[in-house]
């Protein structure tokens, strides 16, 4: 999806903003260090030993919680614990209770030191009281500590989810990533209570589950010729270059996906891309186009006016292929819903095309407009036709969008308005605040093509803005576009640790914390990461190198952080700063004549914490204008 680059000042002062506000720390006890905060927590006395005589005593119909968690047990302190019908002390026990109040998500977790209890309604709740207290256990944990016993602390939870929609959406169009790197996203994710994975599978850029009826999506849409690097000015294909770059998921890949998400309670929500980003489709068939020209999928290279990546609204066959995609697709995702796209269309081919004119005329519509609306219409028919509910991206339509579509709103708050106030169900994505593939350090030195979306920016996404019917918003998620995301360790990256703010966000609701207190306990949680081998992103300790005009109009550097209490060092002599250089009081400073670069980094208690920034002094020119 191309996305708009958006005009932040507003978010930058209410980010600064943020550092005010959280001058006054949350009431919650550091201690436990919990992501997502608990609704309600009562510290006891106490503490629970955990070691090899521990044993699991599991209820009916839990669906394998106990197992997954003996498995993350083995996995953290090398012990198999024993699972047997009862036992009194020194023993985790799961509980149906029919009783528990918040949903099937809901749970209560009560630590004594005699007995570790999860009581719930559903499975659900059992998995996310297990998830609870795995994250109770010490952060930096040694298997040896095992052998001495691992000290819970005693503790009494009751939580249930703010929100029904916990999302994350991965975009495998732009990059393909494999069934076992998907499995891992779903784990580290269901970790923190998230429960929608929404899969982006088709694109310009590659078509991504097999559909048997139109073999050539996989044939043909899923390859594309190789190319390294920067998204942006790639190389077209060279004459007779072999299509190799790509993959695709199998229907049985699919179930097995779909299988291992159940497992661990995560929705797997699929996206076919219509009618605009259809470049894969329309290069396996192109007949399906307006211009009806033969295409190749899209590597990366320069977008020309020449190849059509949008199906032509007028042709009656379009809707016969899609029903046969949209029938496979949802024998294949149990999910409730179907995701349809419906963003970004380029009308300019419909109104070039005979056949898209003259189902304008047919249906009295009054413009291509009009019959993007009308398309949308009619597959979201088809999609309930099949049993499922359709949901797309919002997009402002003279002709509306389809009364039974769910929304995302991913441009602002305002479509998710105005649809949750006509009676939509809504998903809240707002770019500027949850979009993953926004680079998270200071731009001058990343590759992303748009804007920044700080860690700090995350935290303030609301799913709730003001003026929205509350009943009808579902929850929200945070989007990563792949266009520069290669592999599986950018792809943990660009996710980890703005996805603790939004699981925070999405579970917890928004303001429940303050940024002291959540940023404390992220950093209690980068250690689980490293011992996982999940990579994250360490820009937030990045000093942020803004520059500011004087009175005289002269160009002033202020240096400020996301985290509170770092010494900033900085030089303008290009030497690499450390603890022995100035140290940065607050103040703007001045740029002495001739200096070319600022270079900046942060420390915490005498240790580097931050990158070392280097920015030329050209480039805070050319951010900042001129009052």
């Amino acid at each position: 999806m191309i996305k708009i680059v958006l005009k932040l000042i507003g978010k930058v002062v209410m980010v600064l903003c943020l550092f005010v506000l959280s001058l006054a720390c949350s009431a919650q006890n550091n201690v436990f260090n919990l992501i997502p905060q608990p609704a309600h927590l009562e510290k006891g006395n106490g503490v629970f030993i955990l070691n090899a005589n521990t044993v699991i005593v599991p209820t009916e119909n839990d669906k394998g919680v106990w197992e997954l968690l003996a498995l993350r047990l083995r996995s953290l302190t090398g012990s198999d614990l024993k699972v047997v019908k009862f036992a009194t002390n020194n023993v985790i026990r799961f509980i149906s209770d029919a009783n528990i109040k918040g949903g099937k998500e809901a749970y209560r977790l009560e630590i004594t030191p005699k007995t570790v209890v999860i009581k719930a309604s559903q499975p659900e709740g059992w998995f996310y009281g297990m998830q609870t207290l795995v994250q109770l256990l010490p952060m930096k944990l040694k298997q040896a500590d095992a052998k001495l016993g691992i000290k819970i602390p005693a503790v009494k939870i009751e939580d249930a989810p703010r929100f029904q929609w916990r999302g994350l959406m991965v975009d495998v169009s732009r990059h393909f990533f494999s069934k076992e790197v998907i499995k891992r996203y779903i784990e580290q994710m269901s970790k923190y209570k998230m429960n929608v994975l929404h899969l982006h599978l088709t694109d310009n850029q590659g078509w991504r589950v097999e559909i048997k009826s139109l073999p050539k999506l996989t044939e043909v849409g899923a390859w594309r010729v190789p190319r390294t690097g920067y998204w942006r000015n790639q190389k077209a294909p060279e004459p007779a270059e072999q299509a190799t770059d790509g993959g695709f998921y199998t229907q049985d890949g699919i179930r097995e996906l779909v299988a291992y998400g159940q497992k661990h309670f995560v929705e797997l929500v699929p996206e076919i891309d219509v009618p605009g980003h259809s470049l894969a489709l329309i290069a396996s068939y192109p007949e399906l186009s307006c211009t009806k020209k033969s295409q190749q999928v899209l590597a990366g290279d320069s977008w020309n006016a020449s190849r059509t990546n949008v199906v032509c609204a007028g042709n009656d066959s379009v809707f016969v292929f899609l029903e046969k995609v949209i029938g496979e697709l949802a024998g294949l995702f149990p999910s409730r819903y179907i995701h349809i796209g419906g963003d970004e269309v380029s009308r300019a081919y419909w109104d070039k095309c005979p056949v898209c004119q003259q189902r304008i005329r047919d249906e009295h519509l009054k413009s291509a407009e009009e019959l993007q609306s009308y398309f949308l219409k009619r597959v979201s028919k088809i999609v309930l036709s099949k049993g499922k509910k359709p949901m797309g991206w919002y997009e402002n339509l003279p002709g509306g969008l389809p009364e039974e579509m769910a929304v995302m709103s991913w441009k602002d708050d305002k479509g998710g308005i105005l649809s949750a106030n006509k009676g939509q169900q809504v998903v809240m994505t707002p770019a500027a605040y949850t979009y993953l593939d926004f680079y998270q350090g200071d731009q001058y030195l990343e590759n992303a093509i748009f804007t920044v979306n700080r860690l700090s920016t995350t935290f303030l996404f609301d799913p709730l803005p003001k003026g929205i019917e509350e009943k009808n918003v579902m929850g929200g998620q945070g989007s990563l576009w792949t266009e520069q995301v290669p592999n599986e360790r950018k792809l943990q990256f660009m996710t980890w640790p703005r996805a603790f703010a939004l699981s925070e966000t999405l579970w917890s609701g928004a303001g429940k914390s303050s940024w002291i207190n959540f940023i404390s306990r992220v950093e209690s949680h980068l250690p689980m990461l490293d011992r996982d081998a999940v990579n994250y992103s360490r820009y937030f300790y990045d000093v942020v190198v803004s520059g500011v005009r004087g009175v005289d109009k002269a160009l002033l550097v202020s240096l400020t952080t996301e985290v509170e209490g770092l010494k900033i060092y900085y030089s303008f002599d290009d030497t690499d700063p450390d603890p022995y250089y100035p140290v940065y009081t607050g103040q703007p400073l001045r740029i002495p004549k001739g200096a070319q670069n600022i270079r900046a980094v942060t420390y915490r208690d005498g240790i580097q914490v931050g990158r070392l920034m280097k920015i030329p002094v050209a480039e805070l020119e050319r951010r900042t204008p001129a009052k």
